[in-house]
């Protein structure tokens, strides 16, 4: 599968959709999804006609997170697999932090590990009531990327955001909802129906307007988030050169193709 059919990128007018496209495998970050998101990210930057992006995930769920068989497929060396990928994966992550334009997360089915990442990142974060939003890093051994530790911390405060990471806390939708993590449940039939209603309602504010809201919310944190990233990063690969790293992983490997 090529670049720009792994993020399917689709403009209507002032709402550009980018829909992760690997749905039998859960629309999995490897370095191919990383990778195609954040050009497609680039592309949206360069349409000044764009107002609003919305971020989806073809077929049963938003992400499914790392590509744990990949990981098991180069064992041997995984902190050079994993050293790019989390480089490709946070641009991307800033890319989309640093639009002029909000981002908003449809998010239906699992959004787990760096897929949970990846939704809070987003602005806004609308779900169908069979989201499930699940931290999955503990199980591999690992702390978070993606911005993860970063924004539980800022959404739950450090207590709660300590004990959801490390023991791999998991959300259903109106817990989510309750804890603050996004901003709206709905039915999953109404899924669509209220996206649409949403946009509708975003695009109703004035542009110079919206722009400058997002710039005045973003700029609170951009840089404590790059910073922060950096930080997470490091963590990972440390926690990547071990043999509980290395094993752990296998075991999720296997267990999945059992």
């Amino acid at each position: 599968m090529n670049e720009q059919d792994l993020v399917l990128l689709r403009e209507d007018g002032a709402v550009t959709t980018l829909t992760l496209n690997r749905p039998q495998q859960l629309n999995p970050i490897d370095m191919a999804m990383a990778t195609a998101l954040l050009r497609a990210l680039e592309k949206v930057q360069a349409n000044s006609a764009t107002r609003l992006v919305v971020l989806r995930g073809a077929g049963k769920a938003f992400c499914g997170g790392g590509d744990v068989a990949g990981m098991y497929a180069q064992r041997d060396d995984l902190p050079g697999l994993i050293e790019p990928l989390i480089g490709t994966f946070h641009a991307a992550i800033l890319a989309m932090k640093r639009l002029p334009m909000p981002v908003l997360a449809c998010v239906h089915g699992a959004a787990a590990g760096g897929g949970f990442s990846l939704a809070m990142a987003c602005d806004l974060v609308l779900a169908s009531r069979s989201a499930r939003f699940v931290v999955a890093y503990p199980k591999l051994g690992a702390p978070a990327d993606g911005g993860l530790s970063f924004h539980l911390t800022r959404r739950l405060g450090p207590i709660r955001a300590l004990e959801s990471l490390a023991l791999g806390g998991s959300y259903d939708a109106p817990q989510a909802l309750a804890e603050g993590l996004i901003n709206r449940v709905v039915d999953d039939a109404a899924l669509d129906e209220e996206l649409a209603n949403w946009v509708k309602t975003i695009l109703a504010v004035a542009p110079q307007s919206l722009t400058e809201i997002k710039g005045l919310v973003r700029e609170q944190s951009l840089a404590a988030l790059e910073a922060h990233l950096a930080l997470e990063k490091a963590a990972f690969l440390r926690c990547a050169t071990t043999a509980d790293f290395v094993q752990r992983v296998t075991a999720f490997a296997l267990k999945s193709k059992a």
